[in-house]
């Protein structure tokens, strides 16, 4: 399955043309949330309202959804479940997770839209794989029809 296939926001090719923009850019812009996932992870909340969209956003609520448009999927070992959509929404939302090391922040993940919690997974604090848990059970992946 191609990049482009699976479940999940995508930035647009221009937004970031490589790693070092992104570094560029929440080094200079103010997030509108920071997020603290546990003790040196942060989670840093942007919006991007000047031109166009950053990319699509891959996230939904699973009530917004119908029954039959959410189909279980696998992904990197975990069983996702995935809302099938015509189209992704557009979005000027994104977010960067990131450690806080001595030389400063290492990104782990960034992606276009809402902030989504991690996928819980067991050896996470029990409050943090609580607070996954009850996220995962409201949200889903979104996945443009094919």
């Amino acid at each position: 399955m191609l990049p482009s296939e699976l479940a999940g926001g995508h930035f647009y090719s221009d937004v970031f043309g490589d790693p070092e923009d992104l570094i560029d850019y929440i080094n200079t812009h103010k997030p509108l949330e920071v997020i603290q996932q546990r003790e040196k992870r942060f989670a840093f909340c942007f919006a991007e309202m000047v031109g166009h969209p950053v990319g699509t956003s891959g996230l939904a609520k699973r009530i917004d959804l119908q029954g039959s448009q959410i189909e279980r999927h696998v992904r990197e070992g975990y069983t996702l479940e995935v809302g099938i959509v015509d189209n992704l929404p557009e979005t000027h939302l994104f977010c960067v997770i990131a450690d806080e090391t001595p030389n400063g922040f290492s990104v782990i993940t960034a992606f276009p839209g809402d902030y989504a919690r991690s996928f819980a997974q067991k050896g996470q604090p029990a409050k943090e794989y609580a607070l996954n848990k009850q996220f995962w059970a409201e949200h889903v992946l979104l996945r443009k029809k094919s």
